[in-house]
């Protein structure tokens, strides 16, 4: 049943939007950002090394790859996929009690929320264009404005158009392999760019700055597509509505009184999504979906069933466990309140490492090498934000992201000693 959040108290009626103060923060939602952050950069770094571009037989030539094929199966099962699902189950969550603290206040909740997403788009913008092409901030703030027509339909319905997002893919597929089975058309192949994708990639590896610029911009097209035939944003936006109706039932603020359904989530997670991410994964994941098939189908079921799974038992570990990690989780902590600034400086730091214009080590580092790689940058930047808060209330991407959002107001560390 849904638990009704405290009640606004007399001197918050009518009181003007503001960011969220340090002492309001749930520390172990932004350990749980924190974390989502370290499997996001495991997954990216294959794109960012130039891992992800390179021929089977290069892949078995570099050096310490041994382990590679093994690597990967794993990272595939436990990770892909499942840490922006957490991730996205959590922009959905932070949406529910952003609502709820300005229904207490009778504040514009919507011109806010707006205007965060508005500048979201520009940033992401911005970042796929002069960074790394595989931003997902656009996608993210596209999707949030959608979130607002969902703000005031009813818990069930929530919950309904969240499980419909997240298996409508499973009967999208089965209606296009019907159709092409029908019409006895010649399956369709995944997209490959051949000479031209080629010259684009290079550019990574040996271009100037401007190379690496336009190369991104035509790139960006083809993310799009990608996501679009793997589903991905179905699955974005279907972890949006799910986070939305958690918040909606109480989560985080009724965290002990919904530890029964948190166990619930962590036991299927563990039993039934676990296996399912692990035969996804076997089956080729992803890309097995085209050319279209019964093991495509089978794929997009395992996976469109397990990876929500899989990401809730992670949102309920940390939710049940969280005071046993906290002395050792303080580096999660500090990145997941500085979580913008976090995720844009992992493509600054990989992106000066990798690419021609930096330290040139594009497609020149084995998957393990690269794993390794992307924990120490994790791990430097989770201490460059812990000590950038023992003096800031904040990341200088979080300050900017809030004044343009929240317009000429008091800083939040001005606010809290009030």
């Amino acid at each position: 049943m849904p638990i009704t959040p405290p009640a606004p108290s007399a001197a918050s009626g009518n009181a003007p939007l503001r960011p969220l103060l340090a002492s309001e923060r749930a520390e172990w939602l932004d350990a749980l950002r924190g974390f989502a952050l370290l499997g996001i950069l495991l997954i990216n770094l294959t794109a960012f090394s130039g891992y992800a571009f390179v021929d089977p037989a290069s892949k078995a030539a570099l050096p310490w790859s041994g382990a590679d094929s093994v690597l990967e199966y794993l990272v595939h099962a436990l990770v892909e996929a499942k840490f922006y699902s957490l991730f996205s189950f959590l922009f959905g969550l932070g949406f529910a009690m952003q609502l709820q603290r300005a229904e207490q206040r009778d504040g514009d909740f919507r011109s806010v929320f707006r205007r965060r997403m508005a500048w979201l788009l520009v940033f992401g913008l911005a970042h796929a264009v002069f960074v790394w092409f595989g931003d997902i901030l656009n996608f993210y703030a596209l999707m949030g404005f959608a979130l607002l027509w969902f703000r005031k339909v009813s818990t069930r319905v929530l919950l309904g158009a969240a499980i419909f997002c997240l298996t409508a893919p499973v009967w999208l597929y089965a209606g296009y392999l019907l159709i092409v089975q029908l019409s006895h058309a010649a399956p369709t192949a995944a997209p490959e760019g051949g000479a031209r994708f080629a010259a684009i990639i290079d550019a990574y590896a040996h271009g100037g700055y401007g190379d690496v610029v336009q190369s991104n911009a035509m790139i960006y097209v083809f993310a799009w597509v990608r996501r679009i035939y793997r589903f991905q944003l179905l699955r974005i936006f279907g972890m949006f509505l799910l986070g939305a109706w958690a918040g909606r039932v109480g989560l985080p603020l009724a965290r002990e009184a919904l530890r029964p359904m948190l166990r619930r989530w962590l036991l299927i997670g563990v039993t039934v999504g676990l296996p399912m991410n692990l035969a996804f994964a076997a089956l080729g994941g992803n890309d097995a979906l085209l050319p279209a098939s019964a093991k495509g189908l089978l794929s997009i079921a395992m996976g469109s069933v397990g990876i929500p799974l899989l990401s809730l038992a992670y949102f309920a570990a940390f939710a049940l466990y969280w005071r046993k990690l906290r002395g050792s989780g303080n580096l999660f902590v500090a990145s997941g309140r500085m979580a913008l600034t976090h995720y844009l400086s992992q493509s600054l730091v990989c992106v000066t490492l990798f690419y021609g214009i930096g330290f040139g080590l594009f497609q020149r580092v084995s998957y393990g090498v690269g794993l390794l790689i992307a924990l120490a940058v994790f791990l430097g930047l989770a201490l460059l934000c812990r000590a950038w808060l023992k003096f800031n209330p904040q990341g200088p991407m979080e300050m900017l992201w809030r004044r343009l959002a929240y317009g000429r107001q008091r800083p939040a560390d001005a606010l809290a000693t009030e």
